[in-house]
């Protein structure tokens, strides 16, 4: 009976623990950000954006990652997803927001003129763009991709991009299982947080 509480006590340790990796980098910051952090100005979060089988993920990888930017930066005065939706609706800036969502889910280029209209009708001087780029299990882990870019509402400009990005599984002795999406989002989101400038 005394051999067997060892390995017990092993199992136990490895059973349902989650390794989720925290791969997430910045790709871009443009130099006045360095002296110039968020804190001084109002962001606006528009609604997370997805295409293909990621889209199904939206709604709890959105709440997901507004709550982690919530909590880990207070000080940023943020227009949450839900309140820019309804703002962009209600002052007719639609055909802008739609415009620049085509955009940046096929990567192709943004006009100004629309991210301004954004801004001046949000009444933020940056806008933050985040895309579920990638859900998926590879080689036994689930990955999570958020691509983010901050935007000057003023000059049009992009002038932060950055991936938050998450791979992991549990450790259920053999084999092993896939993380959640939700903590694996949760390390993605927070990924990408941490980059903000």
């Amino acid at each position: 009976m005394r051999g067997v509480w060892p390995v017990l006590a092993l199992l136990g340790c490895f059973a349902g623990c989650a390794n989720i990796e925290d791969i997430s980098r910045e790709n871009y910051r443009r130099g006045f950000l360095i002296d110039h952090p968020l804190t001084r100005e109002s962001v606006a979060v528009l609604p997370m954006w997805g295409k293909g089988d990621p889209r199904s993920y939206l709604p709890s990888a959105e709440g997901i990652f507004v709550n982690a930017l919530k909590e880990m930066r207070p000080q940023i005065r943020l227009l949450a997803p839900s309140e820019t939706r309804r703002t962009i609706l209600e002052k007719g800036v639609d055909g802008a927001y739609r415009s620049t969502e085509e955009a940046f889910i096929s990567r192709r280029v943004v006009r100004e003129e629309d991210i301004r209209r954004l801004g001046q009708s949000l009444n933020v001087r940056f806008l933050l763009e985040t895309d579920l780029d990638r859900v998926e299990v590879t080689e036994g882990a689930t990955l999570v991709r958020i691509r983010g870019q901050l935007w000057d509402a003023q000059t049009g400009d992009v002038v932060w991009e950055g991936t938050g990005e998450g791979t992991g599984y549990l450790f259920l002795v053999f084999p092993q299982t896939p993380a959640s999406f939700e903590k694996t989002v949760e390390v993605a989101s927070r990924g990408l947080i941490r980059r903000l400038p």
